[in-house]
């Protein structure tokens, strides 16, 4: 049966390139002319291209989330520092002051308790005149004729005026070259290659801006160091200056009386230590600080307990039976406490 075989020869042959067909369209997944299949080299290329762009973010969203962090904890940091910052500068001079002015008070009650003489007086003179000089000599002011320094650096004299910050250019009309395709019209290897390669440039022009934002950062923080060190020089200036008025009028106050002799001289004495609490009461006011003498119901806040006092008297528990120092007060907030007796109840 000839015939009969070449038939049945003729339909094999049909079968078999129909499956061959059929299994082609198996593997490829997608209708003939629209095959997205990617070649191995290709692929290799992808990897490495993806995994580059994964670190790149990820190096930028850490650089981000730590610059912010630092910038607020550099906030907090800054307003803390600015906050305290004119009693920082003047705190040298300040405590000196207070010092100074509690050792007058201290010698104003003894000279009232016990009855000096001449040559007391006359050494104690000596020794207030001497001690103003060794109080501006420790806080290392200097004078040469008009001018006067503070450890090596002019109070005074013409500020020049610093040079601001370039800002940060403002970001112009955006450059259509780096306007990215949604991944979901990407439709070959080229264009995917494409996509990745412009979204790293655009990584990288982020991270050059925040370079850019660094750098600026960094100037303006170097701009407020010179603003602050001109701030205390102005801060500092006017009371140095207070220091020097008062010690040439102690000083020669004081050569002016050399030659007075008897009661004359422990009249001067006490003349010329009203004059120093004086002077130093209005340096202190000017630089912002308040004296204020205890009285009333000890607090803690304000006084530091010396003695407790006994007593029988209930009404006069936690009261005040003597002060010693006043309390001194800047910008609101306590920086030496009053000393004190207080009585307590038994």
């Amino acid at each position: 049966m000839p015939g009969e075989n070449e038939k049945v020869d003729t339909g094999s042959n049909s079968a078999g390139a129909g499956g061959q067909e059929a299994v082609t369209a198996g593997e490829s997944g997608k209708p003939a002319g629209q095959s997205f299949a990617v070649s191995e080299a290709e692929w290799t290329e992808l990897k490495a291209m993806l995994d580059k762009r994964y670190n790149e973010i990820a190096s930028l969203v850490r650089y981000n989330k730590t610059k912010d962090d630092s910038i607020q904890r550099l906030g907090a940091e800054i307003q803390k520092y600015r906050e305290g910052f004119a009693y920082s500068a003047l705190k040298p001079f300040i405590n000196a002051l207070i010092a100074q002015r509690e050792d007058c008070r201290k010698s104003q009650r003894d000279a009232k308790q016990f009855a000096i003489d001449e040559e007391k007086a006359k050494k104690y003179i000596d020794f207030l005149v001497s001690g103003v000089e060794e109080m501006i000599s420790n806080l290392g002011l200097e004078r040469e004729g008009d001018s006067i320094t503070i450890n090596g650096k002019p109070l005074s004299g013409t500020v020049q005026p610093k040079k601001m910050p370039e800002p940060i250019p403002e970001e112009g009309k955006e450059d259509d070259s780096l306007v990215l395709a949604n991944a979901d019209s990407i439709k070959g290897t080229a264009e995917l290659i494409e996509y990745l390669n412009k979204s790293e440039t655009a990584i990288r022009n982020a991270v050059k801006d925040r370079a850019v934002a660094d750098k600026t950062i960094a100037e303006y923080i170097a701009l407020c160091s010179r603003t602050d060190a001109e701030h205390y020089f102005a801060l500092a200036a006017p009371v140095a200056r207070a220091l020097y008025i008062m010690n040439d009028k102690i000083s020669g106050a004081s050569r002016k009386n050399s030659g007075a002799s008897g009661e004359e001289v422990i009249q001067f004495y006490n003349k010329i230590l009203n004059f120093v609490i004086k002077e130093t009461d209005e340096i202190l006011a000017n630089a912002g600080v308040v004296a204020e003498t205890a009285e009333g119901v000890f607090d803690t806040q304000k006084h530091k307990l010396l003695k407790a006092i006994p007593t029988e008297d209930e009404k006069l528990d936690r009261t005040i039976a003597n002060t010693y120092t006043d309390c001194y007060s800047f910008e609101g907030k306590v920086i030496y406490q009053s000393k004190v007796d207080v009585y307590k109840f038994q």
